[in-house]
């Protein structure tokens, strides 16, 4: 595993607690089975329970790594997040590799301390369903059932909530539900009235249900859930958040324990801001309320003022400028504040921002295409083109004018990418050839070993696999993450064209050192690929006759 510049730092991460290196310390500690490394650097910093870098956390390399002991340190002692995963949950990671006593671990850990296990599964699809008699029949049999978190330790009434079923909801707490029902991340039925991340209201919900959020937030509060400082702000009950401070005044800069995009994250004052509450944003200002405080994970510089403008509402984001917010702040994998606003084309509050000293970083008017921007500022200060992600970005979006700007500054920093996944469609092909001109390799790998041609394989994008391949790309460089080839990568993800093309180009079913988890084979096995497993298997006997052209998954 090759250790990337973020986390060879003494700087901060910006989307994580910790320093480069600190982060660093716990991902190699995790690896290695050094529980008392652990537990020193969380003595020092209990945050970096936290931590991660793009989303891989130091609970998923132990979980990797089967370290039984760091993992039931990390998840008992320090409380690390055990939802935070890549394509794959750490339950699966386990049991892709046959640790079975790391999987009894975590399983034993969701189901005491998360409410997590797969005895609320059946009741939670009959719901998302809107099958509401196979629900009560399931609650029938098993009154129980009604406390029973699901694998992601969602209660039958978080999801009576998120599919805005209100006489479902209404059975539910005449059978005795919690309405104030917490699940593992902290979120109640208050906070999920249009879903979450995984299953979101504007698209999960069918279509034909009219139920709005706003209908099942008062039917809530009709029923006597408790309306908390976040909601409270959101709603703009004025009387309420006054209540609510003068009992607690720590609640002006508390963030909510439930840590997401939705209705009830993060602090009071965003979800004022949010909806353009301008009578609470000033009463919580008044209060002491920083207009920036950092919100983990999400908006390490605040989050209030990006709302405001995300909401259009300009009263409140001047308020807020005028309190001391940062005129433009990043929110993760959500751009900038200056960002939504051009995207809205809200002159009157980009006016706003400029006015304050807004001004977007090169990785975002590389995503955009500003050039005209980017010129000036590289005409200013050239080291700033000196930035391989925004290379990225912009080639990423075929912003070929973009690209030969920075080149024109920095010929060679195409060879120091150390990812471009973007493929190479009708937008950028061309753009690749250009990257490849400058010194970028096909066979170029991330921090964990991944190629393009692996991403190519698990997208099954056969036309940049072909240019790659011409290129040179390793067509068998086995990744550090999940230990398989690009192959490796097709089988797993159902990718079966691509997985008979790479076949065809020379690629290797099984190598001498393939851990046997990590097969191909192994693979299409176990996710019930069928096709694919019959085409392997069909080239680990010899030569073989064409797999039939009508096979699907």
């Amino acid at each position: 595993m090759d250790r990337p510049p973020d986390l060879s730092s003494d700087q901060p991460l910006q989307w994580s607690p910790g320093t480069g290196n600190e982060v660093w310390a716990m991902f190699r500690a995790a690896i290695e089975g050094d529980l008392p490394a652990i537990a020193r650097l969380i003595a020092a910093n209990p945050a970096l329970a936290r931590c991660h870098y793009q989303y891989r956390t130091p609970l998923y390399f132990a979980v990797r790594e089967n370290r039984i002991e760091v993992a039931r340190y990390l998840i008992e002692e320090a409380s690390a997040p055990i939802d935070l995963a890549v394509n794959d949950s750490l339950l699966e990671i386990a049991s892709d590799r046959g640790y079975v006593a790391m999987h009894s671990t975590l399983n034993a850990a969701l189901a005491s301390s998360r409410n997590a296990s797969p005895k609320g599964n059946a009741i939670a699809a009959a719901i998302r369903n809107r099958d509401t008699e196979a629900a009560m029949a399931l609650l029938a049999d098993n009154p129980d059932l009604i406390h029973a978190g699901d694998g992601t330790s969602n209660q039958p009434i978080h999801w009576a909530v998120m599919t805005r079923n209100i006489p479902l909801l209404d059975q539910l707490l005449d059978r005795g539900a919690d309405i104030n029902a917490r699940r593992q991340d902290g979120a109640r039925p208050i906070h999920l009235t249009n879903g979450d991340y995984s299953y979101r209201g504007w698209r999960d919900v069918p279509e034909g249900i009219t139920t709005t959020p706003a209908e099942v937030l008062a039917h809530l509060i009709d029923r006597g859930v408790y309306v908390d400082i976040w909601t409270a702000s959101h709603l703009g009950d004025l009387a309420r958040v006054r209540a609510l401070i003068d009992e607690d005044p720590s609640l002006v800069n508390r963030n909510s324990d439930y840590s997401s995009y939705y209705l009830g994250c993060g602090s009071a004052l965003k979800n004022a801001a949010r909806a353009g509450r301008y009578a609470v944003v000033k009463l919580l200002l008044d209060r002491g309320a920083d207009p920036n405080l950092p919100e983990e994970h999400i908006a390490p510089h605040g989050h209030a003022l990006y709302s405001a403008v995300y909401g259009g509402h300009y009263k409140v984001a001047k308020l807020l400028l005028e309190r001391g917010a940062i005129p433009n702040v990043e929110v993760e994998s959500s751009a900038d504040t200056l960002s939504i606003a051009l995207a809205s084309k809200n002159k009157k509050i980009i006016d706003l921002l400029c006015s304050y000293g807004a001004a977007r970083r090169v990785h975002l008017l590389a995503h955009s295409g500003d050039v005209r921007t980017a010129a000036a500022v590289f005409a200013t200060n050239s080291a700033l083109a000196d930035d391989p992600e925004s290379l990225i970005n912009a080639a990423a979006q075929g912003h070929e004018s973009f690209v030969r700007l920075m080149l024109r500054y920095h010929p060679s920093l195409p060879a120091r990418v150390t990812n471009l996944w973007f493929g190479c469609g009708p937008k950028t092909a061309a753009l690749a050839e250009l990257l490849f001109a400058h010194g970028y390799s096909a066979s170029q790998r991330s921090w964990l070993g991944i190629t393009p041609l692996h991403e190519f394989a698990r997208k099954g994008d056969i036309p940049s696999a072909t240019m790659f391949l011409e290129r040179g790309a390793d067509i068998n460089a086995r990744d550090e993450d999940i230990c398989s080839t690009p192959l490796g990568w097709a089988a797993k993800y159902g990718q079966r064209e691509i997985a008979e093309f790479l076949l065809s180009r020379g690629a290797v079913a099984v190598h001498p050192d393939d851990p046997p988890w990590a097969t191909p084979l192994a693979w299409a096995t176990r996710r019930g690929h069928t096709t694919i497993a019959q085409l392997l298997t069909q080239s680990l006997e010899g030569p073989a006759s064409s797999p039939s052209e009508n096979s699907s998954n």
